[in-house]
């Protein structure tokens, strides 16, 4: 191999030109982004009358989640987009894949046969149901096949030729994971649909039509507010996910695969519990087992909990439960600190792959 083929395959040679066309609408896209900034910021960050008002906050977060998001679009090469396709491509083509998400869409299907295991409460349990199942079946995807983002390329080599046409290492990265994100995005759609399509028709015979099915009264807020509730909830799934794929990403890099799988189901146990590590670093005494925590073993719990991601923020299961409305600053501020998160595992994914020998 020559110094040219060597340099390029550390990093790539040349840069190719972004089109006019391409920047203008990247910059587009970064003014929809702004516009919805300035909407939160002025009045969007208010809960609708009726809620708790938790998320009637603005913090640092929201703002640095919106600069992360214009980053992605901007660092979004016409080279970083032609990966994200063929890694969407190559990511549908996996009979695995493909055989999960029929076996997804099957079981969502057939949900309402499974009712009478919980009598008096059939619509708490397809809600449950569904939507739990929807986040276990993505999740599976998320992290099988971000571990196997990059080290296959690097195993058959591929990743010189890659490499050595006009495309640098962050370039490659993002078109990675941005193929990934695709693919999560289309199958949680398809099983989304399908889970809704099938919650609307168990209302439509429990209560004998869609006129009945539509009807609001108290305990029932009828089916329209119920649908956009779940497909505000599965909405919030999608962050959930792009953190993991980032995370998968990340870890594919450091670990080996199985290890990296290992870690990433323990990653996202750890922050689907985030709630109760946050309650043992707090250091309050009312709990005999706080009592016991020695203020070392407590800093510990507190540095988990700082690293840990809160997923908890992207379970809105009590909600549906109540009838309450997911509002908009509620999904604005769950997605800007997940994306916040994703980014920041991004970083340090080009970090430890900057550096890496071929």
């Amino acid at each position: 191999m020559n110094s040219t083929s060597e340099t390029a395959a550390l990093g790539g040679t040349g840069r190719l030109e972004i089109p006019a066309g391409w920047r203008i609408g990247q910059g587009i896209l970064c003014l929809l982004v702004v516009l919805l900034g300035i909407y939160y910021f002025t009045a969007g960050w208010h809960s609708p009358a009726g809620e708790t008002h938790l998320a009637d906050n603005i913090s640092l977060f929201d703002a640095v989640g919106l600069l992360v998001l214009i980053g992605f679009i901007w660092l979004t090469t016409p080279a970083a987009a032609t990966l994200a396709w063929a890694t969407f491509q190559e990511s549908v083509r996996r009979k695995w894949m493909f055989a999960l998400l029929i076996f997804g869409v099957i079981l969502l299907v057939i949900s309402t046969f499974f009712t009478w295991m919980q009598p008096g409460s059939q619509e708490k349990f397809i809600q449950d149901f569904g939507i739990g199942f929807i986040v276990i079946i993505t999740m599976l995807m998320a992290i099988f096949l971000g571990v196997a983002l990059v080290p296959p390329e690097i195993e058959r080599r591929t990743i010189l030729t890659i490499l050595s046409k006009p495309v640098d290492r962050a370039q490659f990265l993002i078109g990675k994971f941005l193929g990934l994100c695709m693919t999560l995005l289309i199958n949680l759609a398809i099983l989304s649909v399908m889970f809704l399509i099938t919650f609307a028709l168990f209302r439509y015979r429990l209560d004998h039509g869609w006129q009945a099915a539509m009807l609001a009264y108290p305990g029932h807020p009828g089916l329209k507010f119920e649908l956009a509730s779940m497909t505000a909830a599965l909405s919030l799934q999608y962050g959930f996910l792009i953190i993991m794929a980032a995370l998968a990403l990340m870890l594919s890099l450091l670990l080996s695969n199985i290890a990296a799988i290992v870690v990433s189901f323990f990653v996202y146990f750890g922050g689907q519990t985030s709630g109760y590590w946050e309650y043992l670093s707090q250091g309050k005494t009312e709990s005999a087992l706080d009592k016991g925590l020695s203020p070392g073993i407590r800093d510990g719990i507190h540095a988990v909990y700082f690293v840990l991601p809160r997923f908890d923020r992207f379970d809105v299961s009590e909600r549906l439960v109540n009838h309450m409305p997911i509002a908009f600053n509620y999904m604005f501020k769950s997605f800007s600190s997940g994306l916040v998160y994703a980014g920041v595992l991004l970083i340090f994914s080009y970090l430890l792959f900057s550096d890496r020998e071929f």
